[in-house]
């Protein structure tokens, strides 16, 4: 790479990741179709800033996270093992490396390996972001598996590093309400564990989509519409990340539902 692409590649990067950090503003302002129009110029000069040699580790996971969220996995994860051959990398590099390669993992259906990759990460350290992807790949796990009391441990766990971890908290929801379909001797009382871990996942994060989603439907069930249709009227102030595993027509369809 010479001197003139070298200096192409770190404007359109920096210009990049700027956009990028105006557009995550945007989202959490309410303005998603605003936040849309700039991750997509961030996407643009990210994709340049790349053509031109770019290996700056900072761009380059912030333009892997930006294409894991806008749903281009194969092309995230393809930067991600670009990256992994530069061998100036910190420890922290690598950290922030698994954690984003564990995701696309994930998002890969390649949930063993995910947590394998997400364990080689939190060997360098643990964080609440380790705790709360790991917990919710053990939901996942869960799910699929049958082996739901591994899972409340490990989010147990997570939660004793931080009680007040919206994403933790939500996992927790999730859990328990899973457990409340296959153990229905035990129904009651996982389901209401589960509104009292959606209820305080709320109060930490208003606008987490799934505990949105998860709380306006056990309001819904429990008779209380008005509290459902609540909760569900922010939908269209949201920005439906690819990665988050409740979308636009999910809250759509389960407000058409409560009416």
């Amino acid at each position: 790479m010479g001197i003139f692409d070298a200096a192409k590649a770190a404007l359109s990067g920096n210009r990049a990741y700027r956009m990028h950090v105006d557009a995550n503003k945007l989202a959490g302002e309410g303005k998603p179709r605003e936040a849309k129009e700039k991750y997509a110029e961030a996407l643009r000069l990210y994709d340049e800033s790349d053509r031109f040699g770019n290996a700056s580790s900072n761009i380059v996971q912030g333009h892997a996270l930006l294409l894991l969220r806008e749903g281009q996995t194969e092309r995230a994860k393809e930067l991600l093992e670009k990256m992994s051959k530069n061998k100036s990398l910190s420890k922290e590099d690598w950290f922030q490396l698994r954690v984003q390669y564990s995701i696309c993992l994930w998002r890969m259906g390649e949930l063993d390996k995910a947590m394998e990759t997400m364990g080689r990460a939190a060997a360098y350290k643990m964080n609440g972001n380790v705790y709360s992807t790991m917990g919710m790949y053990w939901v996942d796990k869960a799910r699929r598996d049958g082996d739901y009391q591994a899972a409340l441990d490990f989010n147990h766990q997570a939660l004793d590093y931080d009680d007040e971890d919206g994403a933790t908290l939500d996992n927790l929801g999730q859990l328990y309400l899973d457990m409340a379909g296959v153990e229905p001797v035990r129904a009651g009382e996982y389901r209401a564990k589960a509104l009292d871990c959606f209820e305080k996942a709320h109060k930490a994060k208003p606008r987490q989509i799934t505990t949105l989603y998860y709380l306006a439907r056990l309001c819904h069930e429990n008779g209380d519409d008005a509290r459902a249709r609540e909760l569900l009227s922010v939908r269209d102030t949201l920005y439906f990340s690819a990665i988050c595993p409740v979308q636009k027509p999910d809250m759509d369809a389960l407000a058409k539902e409560i009416g």
